[in-house]
């Protein structure tokens, strides 16, 4: 016998997870949300009440695009770095404002909201991108309430939907397949940066912005303070780290002084015999890693995707003889580098330092693959207790 589908109350529909309460009150329509019934009618009496005794906020007419411009004027300009601030803008132009950007601030609906979360799921966008935009919505919408130009924040109601996506396995190099990339990459132009990527672990953004006088040989340390980052209509800028714990001073190790001393010497003969045609962006003439035989001159800042091709090269010629060799990616010389010190009994704690991250559950997290090859060693240091 079939189930008996649960009747909802008079003025009560579900809607995409969420229940809608509708009422109307002197010939105007009212609408109240909750997760359960109880929650959609208690929402419609306080709705209610409001409007019974003059509380209700009279919502105003502007449109999702407009407020959203105003919310990044007033409120985001000033308190966000600059790229994160060109990336709302990115990701809002991209997956939101299709979608409800015309409509009026007040019209918006919890399952509206729902339907841009489950059309970037469906478009096969990942959970960062969907948290992203998530924050975004969350945070516009959040303001607008506390402005008192909406009755209720809409965000508050929408689910998030879970990461259902099997987590990217991480690409790390054995020790011996590092040593034949370091072979390979030997002639390359980026083969000191290569170097200092794996003897540091630093970011391919903060090699871009190394600058000589972030490294300190008496201390033999390297500074890290910056991210090189490109945004239209900018271009090349130094940002503030990633996170407030990036800012930090790596230990060198001999094969990175090596290969920065040696980075500065070819680099100085360089800018002697090209002269004039040594033309770094202004203000930007003191960097490590520059570009090479740009249309522009040389010694122009390093962008990604020279870096990117580079390694591509090289990973062309060394599957050549190793065709079972994994792909290379500036990330995977940042994975390599934690790998093999945590395999040589770097703590945990000291690795999370070395590489900037903002917790150690982070770096447990995302080198758990290496603690297990080392398990089986540090739990004999508790044998002679028996």
């Amino acid at each position: 016998m079939a189930k008996k589908e649960k009747t909802l109350p008079k003025g009560i529909r579900q809607k995409n997870g969420t229940y809608e309460a509708r009422f109307m009150i002197e010939g105007i329509t009212y609408y109240a949300y909750g997760h359960t019934v109880e929650e959609a009618q208690k929402a419609a009496d306080d709705i209610r009440y409001e409007v019974g005794h003059g509380l209700y906020i009279k919502e105003t007419k502007i449109r999702v695009n407009e407020w959203f411009d105003t919310w990044m004027k007033e409120y985001k300009e000033n308190t966000v770095k600059y790229g994160t601030y060109n990336c709302y803008q990115s990701v809002f132009d991209h997956y939101i404002k299709e979608a409800i950007g015309s409509r009026l601030l007040s019209e918006i609906r919890p399952d509206h909201i729902q339907r841009v979360y489950n059309n970037l799921v469906k478009d096969g966008y990942s959970h960062k991108t969907i948290s992203l935009t998530a924050i975004i919505l969350g945070g516009m919408f959040k303001q607008a309430y506390k402005n008192q130009m909406i009755a209720k924040n809409p965000a508050e109601l929408a689910t998030i939907p879970r990461n259902t996506k099997k987590k990217k396995e991480i690409s790390v190099m054995t020790k011996d397949q590092q040593a034949v990339f370091i072979e390979y990459a030997k002639d390359s132009a980026y083969s000191h940066l290569y170097t200092v990527a794996l003897g540091t672990g630093m970011r391919v953004g903060e090699l871009r912005a190394l600058e000589w006088s972030d490294i300190d040989y008496q201390k033999n340390v390297i500074h890290v303070n910056g991210t090189l980052k490109y945004c239209k209509g900018k271009g090349y800028f130094k940002d503030t780290p990633k996170t407030a714990t990036s800012c930090r001073d790596i230990p060198m190790i001999p094969e990175v002084v090596k290969a920065l001393k040696e980075q500065r010497s070819e680099q100085t003969r360089q800018r002697l015999e090209l002269g004039t045609m040594w033309n770094p962006e202004k203000g930007m003439d003191n960097f490590v890693f520059t570009g090479y035989y740009t249309y522009h001159g040389f010694g122009k800042n390093l962008c990604s995707n020279a870096i990117n091709h580079d390694l591509s090269k090289v990973e062309e010629q060394i599957k050549i003889k190793y065709p079972d060799f994994p792909h290379i990616t500036p990330h995977t010389l940042r994975h390599t580098f934690a790998t093999r010190g945590l395999e040589n009994g770097i703590p945990p704690k000291v690795m999370q330092t070395i590489l900037g991250h903002t917790s150690i559950t982070m770096t447990l997290d995302i080198y758990s693959h290496v603690l297990p090859n080392t398990a089986a060693a540090e739990i004999m240091k508790v044998s002679g207790m028996f």
